[in-house]
């Protein structure tokens, strides 16, 4: 309550207000908010808890409050919560805001979105918001007061581009050459609008993204904005040079960031039971969010208009074939995208 109410005059409960009405196209479903108490000086998943629970009661909205411990990978989500989601009446709306992660759901599977699919839940997240300091408020705010309908309409000239493509090509000054073939995959927009049953994704939002063909990426990436580790997300200060052959990658740059990430690969070898699946290239991505920047934390990074993203790991639960313990997103700034050869607007 302290931090709450050392925070709540940077918060303008109309962006929360026009999530729901506009975002989720809120009747008279039951909203279910889940949220966690942070820890010190990371209280963003609270913050926000707070802030659609005060929209919600300002619209006269149907809503319940569930809190619970931050949660790490491997960590179960509470009892309750489980009991919670499980006498969620179907086609609900479930708003998610968490320091790291909601946690196993045991009887429920093993998938928060495949849970809100199954039962018709529209649904938005806001994940990891524990990489972010109490100062970064400001930023994830501005990230989430955007024109929707604006970004859905430049999301969708991109897929449109992307979905008739079959090869992609991405440069940049700093060394980025690499070639994805993408023949027959479908893009996927993540511009907010979540108001279909049963829809749902990330806030902030703001990206187009698809699998590339398994095995059909060859090049390097130099990775200059973000880097996704096994716990956090890490500003690049120093570029992190990645050598990608026939979608795998190989020789990773031996600096701070780039040993660190190569630690992460060791981890995930160790824990996964498809080994072989850890370091393929899973997904382009290509922000378009006008109001996001870099700031270090992966789901505001990876929207940032002009950025594009290229993680490893899996990519079955948004159309590849690839399947692995770990989906790691980097970002790669100030990109020139090209499809067949033709120069593709991202900024």
């Amino acid at each position: 309550m302290i931090e709450w109410q050392r925070f709540k005059g940077l918060v303008e409960l109309n962006i929360f207000k026009r999530i729901f009405t506009d975002c989720l196209g809120v009747g008279n479903e039951k909203i279910l908010i889940i949220g966690d108490y942070g820890a010190s000086n990371r209280v963003l998943a609270p913050i926000l808890t707070n802030s659609y629970a005060l929209a919600a009661r300002e619209l006269n909205l149907n809503y319940s409050v569930f809190l619970q411990h931050s949660k790490a990978r491997g960590d179960f989500a509470d009892e309750v919560l489980i009991a919670t989601l499980k006498r969620l009446p179907s086609n609900s709306v479930i708003v998610l805001n968490v320091s790291n992660r909601i946690g196993k759901l045991g009887s429920l599977g093993l998938s928060f979105r495949k849970f809100c699919s199954n039962h018709h839940h529209k649904f938005i997240t806001s994940s990891s918001l524990g990489a972010l300091s109490n100062e970064s408020l400001k930023d994830v705010l501005k990230t989430m007061d955007v024109d929707y309908k604006k970004m859905n309409e430049r999301g969708e000239k991109i897929k449109r581009v992307l979905d008739s493509g079959r090869e992609v090509h991405i440069t940049t000054r700093v060394g980025t050459d690499i070639t994805m073939d993408i023949t027959g995959a479908k893009a996927i927009v993540n511009s907010g609008l979540y108001n279909a049953v049963g829809a749902g994704g990330n806030l902030p939002a703001g990206e187009v993204y698809l699998p590339p063909l398994d095995g059909k990426v060859e090049g390097r990436m130099v990775v200059d904005g973000s880097i996704r580790l096994k716990d956090k997300t890490l500003l690049v200060r120093n570029p992190v040079t990645i050598e990608v052959e026939k979608g795998q990658m190989t020789n990773i740059s031996s600096n701070y960031e780039g040993n660190l990430f190569k630690s992460t690969l060791e981890w995930a070898h160790r824990m996964s039971k498809r080994p072989e699946s850890i370091r393929k290239i899973a997904e382009l991505g290509i922000g378009i969010n006008p109001n996001a920047q870099v700031v270090g934390a992966t789901i505001i990074d990876e929207k940032t208009q002009g950025t594009v993203h290229i993680a490893n790991g899996s990519n079955a639960w948004f159309g590849g074939d690839i399947k692995s313990i770990v989906h790691l997103d980097h970002v790669i700034k100030n990109a020139t995208v090209r499809v067949d050869g033709r120069f593709l607007r991202i900024n």
